[in-house]
């Protein structure tokens, strides 16, 4: 606590001090004493105050310098971010130089293609071996049914009967013919849309599995971006091009890389795409032999699947996968021509499958 004698007291004292007849030597000394404490006492306080405002001064010089050092620490960090992401950059383009050089020596050259859309994948190990135009977006036809079918298989009862309603069958070529009231079982009708791609029968599963096509095409979505894909929208659940004020659906190769990988790991579905023919049983009871639309299933033994599509917009597309010597390999062409799609993916797989 800072003391002082008020100057007033002092004075008073002096006053007190210079009056006649008031003369005490012993008082006098006494209030000297105390004037001189009461000095000291001022002074002390007074240092004590600049102290204070010489301390306060420093905290604020010292906060201030922490500040800038705080500044220049996420300087420091956000630089060092940016070189890490830099790094990483670096890093990922000298792994795919790596792999296309190793490639290149354990295969050769890769194929002419007329796909303008291309990528070839290992999907056990999440590899990409070759990739042309692979962010590109665009329309990708009836390869689209393989999010279809994973969706279908995802939901599972696949032996559950379907009763074909009358907006089922209202959609444009290509159709197997259903008719309202036809009772199927969701893996008859699930297997000749992998093997035929008929789009009315893509209608009724879609229908059947979410209530209506909207409610199925927002499934589709959804699912599709769980798996990663950034740069899809499906619009059906078929392929087929807008109608109405309906957007134009595009997906890129790789996120269709993406949904094939997906799809290649469903047992059930790996069944299906791998049949040359199938026997369609109708809900009258007779059978029709489906021819599988996949030409490549017939002129490459090493082919197992997947899916073919045709639209103006996509081209001729295949999505093809094939096995040999414990390798597994995915290709996907799109925006081909008519001769060219077979050869493209043909070619590719043979090519991925050296090695």
């Amino acid at each position: 606590m800072t003391f002082r004698l008020p100057l007033r007291s002092i004075a008073a004292l002096a006053a007190l001090l210079a009056l006649p007849g008031c003369r005490d030597a012993k008082r006098e000394a006494e209030l000297v004493v105390l004037e001189g404490k009461a000095r000291t006492a001022t002074a002390e306080a007074e240092k004590r105050e600049a102290d204070a405002i010489k301390d306060k001064q420093a905290a604020i010089e010292h906060e201030e310098k922490l500040k800038l050092r705080e500044a220049e620490l996420a300087e420091l960090a956000a630089h060092m971010t940016a070189r890490e992401k830099e790094l990483d950059k670096l890093q990922a383009e000298m792994k795919a130089a790596k792999v296309e050089y190793e490639t290149k020596l354990k295969r050769g050259p890769v194929p002419e293609v007329d796909a303008e859309r291309v990528i070839v994948i290992n999907p056990e190990a999440d590899e990409i071996l070759y990739e042309r135009n692979a962010d590109r977006e665009g329309a990708i036809a009836s390869t689209t049914k393989l999010m279809t079918a994973t969706l279908l298989i995802e939901n599972g009862d696949l032996d559950k009967e379907v009763i074909i309603e009358d907006s089922d069958t209202r959609c444009a070529p290509v159709k197997i013919g259903l008719k309202k009231g036809e009772k199927y079982t969701r893996r008859n009708l699930l297997t000749a849309l992998m093997v035929k791609s008929s789009n009315d029968i893509a209608q009724a599963l879609a229908r059947d599995n979410a209530g209506s096509l909207e409610a199925f095409v927002k499934k589709m979505n959804e699912r599709a971006k769980e798996l990663g894909c950034e740069h899809c929208l499906f619009i059906n659940p078929n392929g087929l091009p807008p109608v109405g004020d309906q957007p134009e659906p595009y997906c890129t190769a790789r996120d269709l890389a993406k949904i094939a990988s997906h799809a290649d790991k469903l047992p059930e579905l790996r069944q299906m795409v791998k049949l040359k023919t199938y026997s369609f049983q109708r809900s009258d009871g007779k059978a029709v032999t489906l021819e599988n639309t996949n030409r490549v299933l017939r002129t490459c033994d090493y082919c197992d699947g997947m899916k073919t599509g045709f639209t103006q917009a996509a081209g001729y597309c295949l999505v093809a996968s094939g096995e040999r010597g414990g390798r597994r390999r995915i290709v996907i062409v799109l925006n081909s021509t008519a001769s060219g799609v077979w050869r493209d993916a043909e070619q590719l797989l043979l090519w991925a499958l050296k090695a």
